[in-house]
């Protein structure tokens, strides 16, 4: 279904490149528009659009900075602002939206047992305790693994979960470090669940561990450094990344 849509999408956005093109040359238009004009227009209305749709709130403000730096000049707005005032404050902007948008904090409710073996009763005392999660809060032995990371920097987390499954990362305006080599994996498989931008995602696993890589990136790369030796799980990589490389370690 992504596939199917990028391509309607980039096919309807060549089309629509053309045309304007055509109605530039006929002179149809007010002011000129070169052809690498019309490219960077394409690009960047593809990049509002999906950043729209996928709700990433930096993907779609500085798809729309770099359309006014792009149009710049006919709007009249060269020179009062400069390229990179027009990026800053995007990139302000950005932050407030992020800020006002973000999560509240989980409320994860834990029961435990304590069995009283003083006397032949077959009673448990039971201890209810109410901890709140907070967006930098990460559980790093269990068997699905949540990080949450928002302008925090470079940040590492270290994972020694011995039966993990799964891993839910967010992470924007920041490094994020995460070592795998002292994990074990419940089964054939891993699923890492990503929503990445404007930041690198570095992720450092054994050798033995392969990746399927499904995500969808914007703006940026899936790198891989050294190479598997294979015979053991699969990591698979979901969700997308934006203005950011997502970088696989070998170690």
């Amino acid at each position: 279904m992504k596939n199917s849509f990028a391509r309607i999408l980039w096919g309807v956005g060549l089309i629509a490149a053309a045309a304007l093109l055509v109605i530039s040359q006929l002179g149809l238009l007010s002011f000129k528009i070169s052809v690498w004009t019309i490219i960077l227009t394409v690009i960047f209305v593809a990049c509002l659009i999906k950043g729209l749709l996928d709700k990433s709130i930096v993907v779609s403000v500085f798809s729309i900075a770099f359309l006014v730096i792009t149009y710049a000049g006919p709007l009249g707005i060269k020179k009062f602002l400069s390229s990179w005032m027009i990026l800053f404050i995007a990139l302000l902007v950005s932050m407030g939206l992020s800020l006002l948008f973000k999560k509240d904090p989980e409320i994860v409710i834990k029961k435990s047992f304590h069995w009283n073996d003083d006397d032949d009763s077959d009673d448990a005392d039971t201890e209810t305790k109410v901890t709140h999660h907070h967006v930098q809060d990460v559980i790093e032995d269990g068997d699905n693994i949540v990080i949450n990371q928002k302008m925090a920097g470079d940040s590492s987390r270290y994972i020694h979960s011995q039966n993990l499954q799964s891993i839910n990362l967010e992470a924007s305006f920041g490094n994020a470090n995460i070592y795998l080599d002292d994990a074990k994996a419940a089964g054939d498989t891993v699923v890492l669940n990503l929503t990445a931008s404007m930041g690198n995602v570095n992720l450092y696993v054994p050798l033995s561990w392969q990746i399927d890589n499904q995500l969808s990136i914007s703006l940026g790369n899936v790198i891989v450094k050294g190479k598997s030796n294979g015979g053991g799980p699969t990591l698979v990589l979901k969700g997308r990344a934006n203005m950011g490389n997502v970088v696989i370690n070998y170690i």
